[in-house]
């Protein structure tokens, strides 16, 4: 038979008598003499109540509860996973891919299988990060697992344990998984993800070498480096664009991306990650041509950037140093959602003069509750 909806189950167990038919109809099909005289209902309203579960398929012809229409029942419910269930993309099956969706939400474990062959898959999945023949420190290890789940050290183990990692004099190196022939091509050969806003026509891109020209022409602007530290200088020269694409291509997966505007470079914006004690934190800035402040593009590359450090790439916290006087900058970062949270006297020197710094920041636990 179809399944009843879930509410009307509710509305059926809700009434105490009806709740104790089917109780009792989950050892032996109900008799209605016989339940009468246990409970001390009158007949009458046994018989109501076993109609009314028959009625909406709780109970079958015989009185027993029919366990099929139960299990019908359940997967109409909500997923109790939220927004997970999404396939994984990668060197995986259909189902592979399916699987994965149900333990990975945007790049993060959020649950460990019990089944071993499910296990399995996780781990080769997080495998994945580690390159073949390469040696890894255990910090090293530690800091990659951390950006998929907190506890790490279970994480490291199972990946020994289950034949996909070896280690040796402090050194671990990946000995089992399928290869994904893109997983390791650096930012600049495989070119990156292109990241979208919410901003019609803007968009992050990785840098790649032939924007050398335009990003040393966008950025030689005497209106952009006031407020900027001294590493991005003025003027802006090729030499300059030069170094700053072969810092921003030597990132893998990229950290650093070129706003583009209608297809046009219109500024910048990234982060560069903790190391050690400030593993899984990253310092981000941003810079937009003058001729567009005030549109609300800023904010929308500084969201777009916080999602893809966060729900792709798993990252615990992000921070941006503000000079004081830069009240633009200042403001982009409380309308991207960032919170004030210190300030640092006489941090900065520039031109001769001493401002203050701002500290902005958020969680990853922050960001996605506001999600």
């Amino acid at each position: 038979m179809t399944a009843p909806a879930p509410i009307d189950v509710l509305r059926a167990v809700l009434d105490p008598m009806r709740l104790r038919v089917l109780g009792a109809a989950l050892d032996e099909a109900v008799s209605i003499a016989d339940l009468s005289a246990r409970s001390g209902l009158g007949p009458r309203d046994v018989a109501a109540a076993v109609g009314y579960l028959r009625g909406v398929g709780l109970l079958d012809a015989e009185g027993s509860v029919d366990h099929e229409v139960l299990r019908a029942v359940a997967r109409e419910l909500p997923s109790d996973r939220g927004t997970l269930g999404e396939p994984v993309e990668g060197p995986w099956s259909e189902r592979e891919a399916e699987v994965l969706g149900r333990f990975f939400d945007g790049g993060r474990l959020v649950e460990m299988p019990q089944s071993a062959s499910k296990r399995r898959l996780v781990l080769e999945k997080i495998a994945l990060d580690f390159e073949p023949g390469r040696r890894y420190t255990e910090r090293d290890v530690n800091f990659r697992i951390q950006l998929v789940h907190a506890d790490y050290a279970a994480v490291r183990r199972y990946l020994v344990d289950e034949g996909f990692m070896d280690r040796a004099d402090g050194s671990y190196w990946r000995i089992g998984g399928r290869l994904d022939s893109t997983a390791h091509r650096s930012g600049r050969e495989a070119g990156g993800a292109v990241v979208r806003t919410a901003v019609e026509g803007v968009e992050l891109r990785p840098y790649t070498w032939d924007m050398v020209d335009t990003l040393a022409h966008t950025a030689n602007d005497p209106r952009i480096p006031p407020f900027m530290g001294d590493g991005f200088p003025h003027p802006y020269r090729r030499e300059d664009a030069e170094d700053w694409i072969g810092i921003a291509t030597g990132s893998d997966p990229p950290m650093h991306f070129a706003v583009f505007v209608n297809d046009a470079m219109a500024g910048g914006v990234g982060g560069f990650p903790g190391t050690e004690e400030h593993t899984g934190v990253v310092e981000i800035g941003w810079w937009l041509h003058p001729d567009l402040w005030n549109r609300g593009i800023t904010t929308a590359c500084v969201v777009a950037l916080a999602d893809h450090l966060f729900a792709d790439h798993g990252y615990m916290r992000l921070w941006a140093p503000v000079m004081h006087p830069n009240v633009a900058s200042a403001r982009v970062a409380e309308k991207a959602g960032l919170t004030l949270e210190g300030r640092a006297p006489s941090a900065y020197v520039k031109h001769g003069v001493r401002y203050d710094q701002l500290n902005y920041g958020i969680t990853r636990e922050q960001w996605m509750a506001d999600r």
